[in-house]
């Protein structure tokens, strides 16, 4: 599966649906709600720049039966077209696109009075709990996503609980905002006993702690599963998806195994990175969704 492809259109529709554009599931699947969305974003950039409606509007149309790479190679030449691109027309979701098509939403929200969202996930959080993520994520100049890729790492780990005495749901000896063993408490200097009498709020600095620790070890943060490998198999991160983690019939991961066979989507008996993937993105874009945000006041 390109999930880089898949991501992309599903970026694209949080995008179209934060600003009351799309009413369709962030499944990555383009489609009529997912064009017709996008064609109102880009006509409106369109309109506030050159003075043009939609009828009128020099921008190629994006169809709803083209497929996903030919979609965003459609809202590519559209971003070009409205000098706002520089780049390729190849239907990657690069930096440049990304950038390009922000400043289109932006727009957007700001003539049209659009309220802007908290991180995912917030709405399950306090105040304080967000605040600490996006300063920690600000700190170290992580993509504006990094926040709520932290966010959905912690809610899948905890359930939905973001709980920081929550215990592994195997029975495992693993507590907390991400599931803190024995070995990973002692290598910070601490304890799991310890960890578990603090605050949600508290044992997130703690969290903070493990990613540096992981950072001096060479870890960096640029996607959403190399947040979460890091969690669970630090040796993973940076593997392909098809890159086997645990096997049920060697010796040495049969435990592991047995201990995150949920993942095991095709009960093949093998865990691979790609459905680690396909389950930590579903929890990522359904934290993304509005009713699971906070709605933040905005002066425009």
């Amino acid at each position: 599966m390109n999930y880089r492809l898949l991501n992309a259109i599903r970026d694209i529709q949080v995008a179209s649906k934060e600003c009351n554009l799309y009413s369709g599931s962030i499944d990555g699947a383009w489609g009529k709600g997912s064009a017709s969305g996008v064609t109102s974003l880009l006509d409106d950039y369109n309109y506030r720049v050159n003075g043009s409606r939609a009828h009128t509007s020099p921008l190629p149309v994006i169809l709803a039966s083209q497929d996903n790479t030919s979609a965003l190679k459609g809202i590519q030449n559209n971003l070009k077209l409205l000098k706002l691109y520089e780049g390729d027309v190849d239907g990657v979701m690069g930096p440049g696109t990304w950038n390009a098509f922000r400043k289109v939403v932006a727009s957007y929200r700001a003539y049209n009075k659009v309220p802007f969202l908290d991180i995912g996930w917030s709405k399950k959080v306090t105040k304080a709990f967000i605040k600490k993520v996006e300063d920690w994520c600000k700190k170290h100049n992580m993509d504006e996503r990094a926040p709520s890729w932290l966010m959905a790492c912690m809610h899948f780990e905890t359930g939905g609980t973001f709980s920081p005495t929550i215990r592994n749901g195997a029975g495992a000896y693993y507590f907390g905002l991400i599931q803190f063993g024995k070995d990973a408490a002692s290598d910070m200097g601490t304890t799991v006993d310890y960890l578990i009498t603090l605050t949600a709020e508290q044992q997130l600095d703690w969290v903070f702690k493990y990613f540096e620790m992981w950072m001096k070890r060479g870890k960096v943060y640029t996607r959403l599963e190399d947040f979460y490998l890091t969690i669970f198999y630090p040796a993973a991160v940076g593997k392909t998806p098809d890159e086997v983690i645990f096997n049920r019939d060697i010796e040495k991961q049969k435990l592991g195994y047995t201990q995150n066979k949920g993942f095991d989507f095709d009960k093949d008996g093998k865990i691979t990175v790609g459905e680690i993937n396909t389950r930590l993105y579903t929890t990522y874009y359904d934290g993304m969704l509005p009713q699971n945000r906070v709605v933040l006041n905005q002066n425009y």
